[in-house]
């Protein structure tokens, strides 16, 4: 397109023009392809199943993990764009057909190797009757959750784990403070048993967990629950940061560890001894140990702990010396 010709399109066209131009540029950038996907359904043969994925996978060059049970699917893989497409035309005939779908892009793995497996749930909250596939809140669109975070008469609570919350979290939102999503039952039990009748409004990284929370919350009595369809990263990425209500970064289950308000690595790194996001000030402090301890779990570890966190990231250190990867790292 000559530059004369540009002018004089309107400004609603140039920004399409300029979105695409940008999206070209991300794309050619950022070889990877980031799929994080979930679907709550009854799947009968789920060893046949998770073959079927397993194959899928493997035969296209695909890396992560996906988890197949009889209430669902559920996972976050990477590859090329042609094999990310592959394993949805899979699913699709496999009639996964209503799946919560997101894609990211990155210009390195990030993921180690691939692992399909069959689980008991693909989100593990311990409550039999929590069925989203029966019974579950009211969704709520990214674009509409800006208003129930500013109704006064609509409670909301942050569903993920503690070191989750701890970088980044909507404004006001109640906390439980939860070690894993197995606590968050017993937290509804016993903190929220006096608000049955208060509105609800739930949120976690992806959605999968607020969903099948939601569900739980209804067999538990509660009369309205919402959950932010998509989780954190679907609202991240259809809400202008002029009007985002989201504060910090949001972590992430893969070597990222954690992304900000663009969808972009923060600055972020990871303990492997308890698996906390560390900030560039505490990934310096003195007692971190790279690959060992950290401010959060130094004086929670023994020391034989520590050893064999020392001799796992030695392992890795010298797996990379001869160019390979190290599986212990993932």
């Amino acid at each position: 397109m000559l530059p004369y010709e540009y002018a004089s399109l309107s400004l609603g066209i140039r920004a399409i023009i300029l979105w695409i131009h940008r999206l070209r540029f991300v794309m050619m950038s950022a070889p990877y392809v980031i799929a994080a996907l979930y679907e709550f359904k009854t799947v009968e043969q789920v060893q046949s199943v998770r073959s079927v994925l397993h194959q899928c996978c493997q035969s296209n060059g695909l890396k992560g993990t996906l988890l197949v049970a009889h209430e669902g699917l559920n996972g976050t893989v990477a590859g090329s764009r042609t094999g990310i497409d592959q394993l949805r035309k899979t699913l699709s005939q496999l009639n996964f057909n209503n799946l919560n779908y997101k894609e990211s892009f990155s210009a390195h793995c990030p993921f180690l190797r691939l692992k399909v497996k069959l689980k008991q749930e693909i989100v593990t909250l311990g409550e039999p009757k929590a069925k989203p596939s029966e019974i579950v809140g009211t969704y709520v669109e990214p674009k509409d959750w800006n208003a129930l975070l500013n109704d006064p008469d609509v409670l909301v609570i942050d569903t993920r784990n503690q070191y989750e919350t701890r970088i980044g979290q909507f404004k006001d939102a109640m906390i439980p403070k939860t070690q894993n999503f197995r606590d968050f039952p017993e937290y509804v039990r016993t903190q929220l048993k006096s608000h049955k009748k208060t509105k609800i409004a739930m949120y976690c990284t992806g959605g999968i967990r607020c969903e099948k929370a939601s569900s739980f919350m209804l067999n538990e009595g509660f009369k309205t629950v919402y959950h932010l369809k998509g989780g954190i990263l679907k609202y991240i990425e259809d809400t202008a940061s002029k009007n985002s209500l989201w504060e910090g970064d949001c972590f992430v289950f893969d070597e990222r560890v954690a992304v900000d308000q663009h969808l972009k690595p923060s600055a972020y790194t990871q303990c492997y001894g308890c698996r906390e996001p560390l900030t560039p000030e505490e990934a310096s402090h003195p007692v971190t140990v790279q690959g060992v301890c950290c401010p959060y779990c130094h004086q929670k570890t023994s020391s034989v702990q520590k050893g064999r966190f020392a001799e796992r990231h030695k392992q890795i250190q010298l797996a990379r010396a001869r160019g390979k990867t190290h599986l212990a790292h993932e």
